[in-house]
């Protein structure tokens, strides 16, 4: 198949006959593709990414980190979340989570966006522990949390001090991850 072009207003989009079939010389995408191949002028549809084949010619839609987050909450859903709490409850709240690493608002785990991205990008609890390298005690107290979550037990979250008030928004937070195999 071979490309064709053509003029649209200002801009000059070239039609292919693969995936990539659509792109304005801007290097913005349409909203029927909106996902932009870094490095490369080419627009994908969602529907193509993580479906096993590269489209991307360096196969970035397939990453394992990009379609882990694309069954995610989005990072910054989750940076607002964990804001949130640390704005309404103190800036070492999380460390009833994620261990001593989290004091001053998740500072020496990178911060709030790191922990955002990591939990998005992470497969597994382990990994997460990885890319934010807590302790091999810290991570085994996360784990008994989710998973304690994850058996509708929620009296282990009041025995963290997590106010009643919050209980749903954090089971809420916990059961999204779960769902996607993080505990897996």
């Amino acid at each position: 198949r071979g490309d064709s072009r053509g003029l649209r207003g200002s801009e000059l989009f070239i039609s292919r006959g693969d995936v990539r079939s659509l792109y304005p010389s801007d290097n913005s995408c349409p909203a029927f593709e909106p996902f932009a191949c870094p490095g490369e002028d080419a627009c994908i549809s969602i529907q193509y990414l993580c479906d096993g084949a590269a489209d991307c010619l360096d196969g970035y839609d397939e990453d394992s980190k990009l379609c882990t987050a694309a069954t995610r909450p989005p990072v910054e859903e989750t940076a607002s979340f964990l804001n949130n709490l640390l704005s309404t409850n103190g800036v070492n709240y999380l460390e009833r989570l994620f261990g001593r690493r989290a004091r001053h608002s998740l500072r020496m785990m990178g911060g709030v966006v790191q922990v955002s991205i990591a939990l998005s990008e992470s497969a597994t609890i382990d990994d997460f522990g990885s890319a934010t390298q807590m302790t091999p005690q810290d991570l085994q107290n996360l784990r008994m949390i989710f998973i304690s979550v994850e058996q509708g037990d929620l009296g282990i979250l009041k025995a963290l001090g997590i106010m009643d008030n919050e209980i749903a928004d954090m089971t809420f937070f916990f059961s999204n991850l779960i769902s996607t195999g993080f505990i897996d």
